[in-house]
């Protein structure tokens, strides 16, 4: 690991109690202890510090990345007060990862009003004016994994090699990073029961989601890593004394309850890896939306939703087959064949390009002349970001 740095126990506490602070990274030598890649850390929730009710309702999310620069293998992870009631449209996106669009990466974009943006707290009051503001964030279902360790996409098969993370951007930024790998987007403008009302729900349940199972992931990095880091340090000394003190108080942090109007449903401990037909950028999006959708049904918000073809909010179950795909011969591909086929039929949500047909069906997706509302943003497609920020869209 001499090539890697792993962040400093007194660092990480000062980043934990500082929702104003800001953590420059680097992205292919920082480690957390345990060793996963500090800047796709994910995002959490201050929760303490929420006001959830009301009509000035607002979020403290924590690890918001924006501010690094690529070309240098840098991220800025930042703090955000947001706004619940700025939310003005959320859009369902997919970036195809290669030119035939075989496999494709999904997130949610939160879009919001100009005079109600997320506000970076280590910005605030500092005289940035209105670069303190940023005016979408998208969450991002990602593998998490060690710096060292590449994402194969069969390894992700064996259950479990790379943890899950939610990851929160700004939505230039993360634009700016797809746009110089030559990637591009394709938005479906969502239409969730309640409207304003729906897209604070699906806000909520999405960061409550990614936030208590982050908190599960780091709990379980860090002790697991607490005896490697004991087993060196010099006993009984008062800087080791003082190290262990601040571990703690790390540890107790992530006992923060999530508040009941927000329950997380959070996914057991084994199921919370990466799995790339199960559990992946695309299932674990259209889960966090149709979450909330029922959730929202509950509370007595139905408009426009057609029950009869609604799906469940589930997550499929990894099946058997699965795991030996990743090291299987030809002829054991051929054998397992119809029983991947017959799981693709049952759960056609785990082919991407099939999830905003699902949504569309369910009522879900905004219309315009009549087709569902889908809007390519690319470099010779529509430009979502000018030089006074987010551009609208017609």
């Amino acid at each position: 690991m001499a090539d890697y740095k792993t962040l400093e126990v007194e660092q990480l506490l000062r980043w934990a109690q500082d929702a104003s602070s800001i953590i420059r990274l680097r992205t292919n030598r920082d480690i957390l202890p345990g060793g996963y890649m500090a800047s796709s850390a994910p995002a959490m929730v201050a929760w303490e510090e929420c006001q959830l009710q009301g009509d000035d309702g607002y979020i403290v999310l924590r690890n918001v990345n924006y501010g690094g620069n690529p070309l240098e293998h840098t991220s800025m992870l930042q703090s955000a007060r947001v706004p619940l009631d700025g939310i003005e449209a959320v859009e369902f996106l997919l970036v195809p990862l290669d030119p035939s669009g075989t496999t494709q990466h999904a997130n949610i974009r939160f879009i919001f009003n100009k005079q109600r943006r997320p506000q970076l707290l280590g910005l605030a009051g500092c005289g940035a004016g209105d670069m303190a503001s940023f005016d979408d964030l998208v969450l991002s279902w990602e593998a998490w994994r060690p710096p060292q360790l590449k994402f194969e996409l069969k390894e992700a098969l064996k259950e479990p090699v790379y943890g899950l993370t939610q990851r929160a951007f700004a939505g230039s930024q993360v634009y700016l990073e797809d746009m110089m790998r030559g990637r591009e987007w394709y938005a479906w403008r969502m239409r969730l029961p309640g409207d304003k009302a729906g897209m604070r729900e699906l806000f909520k349940v999405t960061l409550a989601l990614g936030d208590s199972m982050a908190r599960d992931t780091i709990r379980r990095l860090l002790q697991q890593d607490e005896q490697t880091w004991l087993s060196h340090a010099p006993a009984g000394g008062i800087e080791s004394e003082q190290d262990a003190e601040a571990w703690q108080q790390i540890l107790s942090r992530l006992d923060t309850a999530v508040p009941a109007s927000v329950a997380s449903h959070s996914l057991p401990e084994q199921e919370q890896s990466y799995q790339p037909i199960v559990r992946s950028c695309c299932t674990m999006a259209r889960y966090a939306i149709l979450l909330a959708v029922w959730r929202l049904m509950e509370q007595g918000y139905r408009d426009g939703v057609n029950l009869d073809k609604l799906p469940k909010a589930e997550l499929g179950q990894v099946e058997g087959w699965m795991p030996l795909v990743a090291s299987a011969d030809l002829g054991r591909v051929f054998k397992t064949a119809p029983t991947a086929l017959r799981f693709l039929a049952r759960n056609p949500q785990v082919i991407p390009g099939k999830i905003p047909q699902q949504l569309d069906d369910a009522g879900l997706v905004v219309h315009k002349n009549g087709k569902p509302w889908k809007i390519h943003y690319g470099l010779k497609a529509i430009h979502p970001y000018g030089i006074d920020g987010i551009k609208a869209v017609e």
